[in-house]
């Protein structure tokens, strides 16, 4: 048995179409998570999911970059109440940096803010990326962690097969089976792939999933 756990912006739906998903990726995925379990482990918002990915239904999502489970309508905060005292602490620091922000339900988000990299740095929080876009969270919270924390509650005892792009899903292809990359990814997340997809985005997911149906990633790996 396996679980896939896929990033959302730049892997399953492309950043040229606005990061709206398509309707041949989201078709695709609602058939597989019949079958399988399928979740999708974002640094999005509940409220930006609900409108670029309407309509996708995964078997649950990992949101916020890890601390934020949504399973159906059931919503699971995996953060010490201590966190927001720190976030305010943090925001107030971004404030006399001059910094735009914007706060989720959990983390904070600050977008092209590559060049102050090194004031972004925090005893306290981690600070995590995607690009040149930070998120800070609870110092023990990432993608990773998050996922391990939906395990759990799933019950899921099998393989986990991960797929992205970017910086801030290194730490969910730790805790993975199986890494895949799609073909537009960050040559550091290619480096330590398992396999590097040719298709970019939306098509490279399709890819994996009919690979998986088909039995040939099997063929390939020893995941069973």
């Amino acid at each position: 048995m396996f679980l896939v756990a896929s990033d959302y912006d730049r892997t399953l739906a492309s950043e040229k179409n606005g990061f709206i998903i398509s309707d041949e990726v989201k078709e695709k995925v609602n058939e597989f998570s019949k079958k399988y379990p399928f979740v999708v482990v974002t640094g999005r918002e509940r409220k930006f999911i609900k409108v670029l990915a309407k309509g996708l239904n995964p078997t649950a999502w990992v949101l916020e970059n890890g601390p934020l489970l949504l399973i159906g309508e059931k919503e699971i905060h995996l953060v010490d109440e201590d966190w927001f005292e720190i976030r305010q602490s943090i925001v107030e620091k971004l404030e006399k940096l001059g910094l735009r922000y914007s706060v989720g339900k959990i983390i904070i988000y600050l977008d092209n803010v590559g060049n102050f990299s090194n004031k972004l740095r925090f005893d306290c929080a981690r600070v995590e990326w995607n690009r040149n876009d930070a998120m800070i969270m609870p110092k023990n919270m990432d993608k990773g962690k998050g996922l391990l924390e939906l395990v759990k509650i799933l019950n899921f005892k099998g393989k986990i097969i991960a797929i992205g792009d970017s910086q801030n899903d290194i730490p969910l292809f730790k805790v993975a089976d199986y890494k895949v990359a799609v073909a537009n990814a960050l040559d550091e997340v290619k480096k330590i792939a398992d396999l590097v997809l040719n298709e970019e985005n939306g098509k490279g997911v399709i890819s994996l999933l009919e690979m998986i149906e088909s039995g040939n990633l099997f063929k390939k790996i020893d995941i069973n």
